[in-house]
């Protein structure tokens, strides 16, 4: 096990599988105590023991409900008495056509993907402020950078707006050295991406040849809560396997 974060405390949302999963096991290895977030308070209970019953704290909240965002984070930091890091990856969506989408799919996606982490991100940010230091990482997504190619507009736009509130608390915060950045990943092995069949997979084009792995994503996201992205605020990192080079 790394000591890289040894003695530092991040709270992952939607850690339960995929990419959350991903990031939390690799904090975890990297010394840190680790929140482990999901809706099922059973499951996440589970988790948490059989990650690490010392170190991984288990914090069961529906964020489909963005005031349970609130409680995560102070449910949280009453566990562990500081906040170093926020990762906001809970989000969801599905691939729909402009027409199909209705006024409440498109709440519900912003509910989910912008609210909650904005919820989230203000109880951090007072913390933070008191500890005079921290860390947010949000999940962004390829789709907030262009039109919903694969996804629907409510994903690709609520997706664009993470990215927005990320640079306007970066700015803000960065004179308390708190630092704000997004990661916008492209597509990964999950369970969501595991029915693709060969063909699409092969006609995304891919430049690094390859669907990324939670594990690509986590290392990212380990740098951007460590000191070596220290002079780090503000920005959005493609992790895409240079997907965004094909428009």
């Amino acid at each position: 096990m790394s000591e890289l974060f040894s003695g530092q405390c991040f709270l992952v949302s939607g850690s339960t599988r995929g990419i959350g999963r991903g990031i939390a096991e690799r904090l975890l290895r990297e010394g840190a105590t680790v929140g482990i977030h999901g809706r099922d308070p059973e499951v996440v209970q589970r988790l948490a023991r059989q990650f690490d019953p010392e170190r991984a704290i288990a914090v069961a909240a529906d964020l489909s409900d963005p005031e349970q965002a609130r409680g995560m984070v102070e449910r949280f930091v009453a566990a562990t008495d500081r906040i170093d890091g926020l990762v906001n990856n809970v989000g969801g969506g599905r691939s729909s056509a402009f027409r199909g989408i209705s006024l409440a799919d498109w709440r519900a996606t912003f509910s989910t993907n912008v609210e909650a982490a904005f919820v989230a991100t203000q109880a951090a940010y007072v913390r933070m402020r008191k500890q005079k230091g921290g860390a947010i990482v949000n999940m962004a997504s390829l789709a907030a950078h262009g039109p919903g190619k694969w996804m629907g507009a409510d994903y690709a736009a609520s997706k664009a707006a993470l990215v927005s509130l990320t640079r306007s608390l970066a700015l803000e915060a960065a004179r308390l050295n708190i630092r704000c950045n997004a990661i916008s990943p492209g597509f990964i092995e999950t369970d969501m991406t595991s029915g693709l069949p060969d063909s699409a997979r092969d006609s995304l084009r891919i430049p690094l040849g390859r669907m990324g792995s939670p594990e690509d994503v986590a290392g990212v996201v380990s740098f951007l809560l460590s000191e070596d992205s220290r002079y780090l605020t503000g920005q959005v990192l493609h992790v895409d396997g240079g997907l965004w080079m094909n428009g």
